[in-house]
C-alpha cells in the first residue's frame, strides 16, 4: 500500500479512523472526507504526527452529490490519481438505492 492515495470518507472517527490509521500505517497517501471539519483537521493532524504520512482533507456530505462532485474536482493535481475508495460515511439516507 505504500505511496497508493486512499480516499476515505467517514474518516474523522470510529471505523474510518481506524482505516485511515490501518492504510498510513502502511505508507499510503490519505485524502480523509467527514462531515465535521473541526474533528477530521484533528484527525488528520494526529495521523500525520503518528505516521509522518500527506494527508489532505475534504469537508462534505456525502449524500449531497454536488459536494462531492466539486470536492473531487477541485482536489488537487496531485491528489486526482485515487488508487482505493473506502466508503465508509454513516449516514446514507436520502440516497438512491444502488441495486435499484
Amino acid at each position: 500500500m505504500k505511496n497508493k492515495t486512499v480516499l476515505i470518507t467517514g474518516a474523522s472517527s470510529g471505523f474510518g479512523k481506524a482505516i485511515a490509521e490501518a492504510f498510513a500505517k502502511k505508507g499510503s497517501r490519505l485524502i480523509i472526507a467527514a462531515r465535521r471539519s473541526a474533528k477530521l483537521k484533528e484527525t488528520a493532524n494526529e495521523l500525520k504526527k503518528k505516521f509522518k504520512t500527506e494527508v489532505l482533507t475534504i469537508t462534505l456530505d456525502v449524500r449531497k452529490k454536488n459536494e462531492v462532485a466539486k470536492a473531487v474536482k477541485s482536489l488537487p493535481v496531485k491528489w486526482r490519481d485515487i488508487d482505493i475508495l473506502v466508503n465508509n460515511a454513516g449516514l446514507s439516507r436520502g440516497l438512491d438505492k444502488v441495486h435499484e
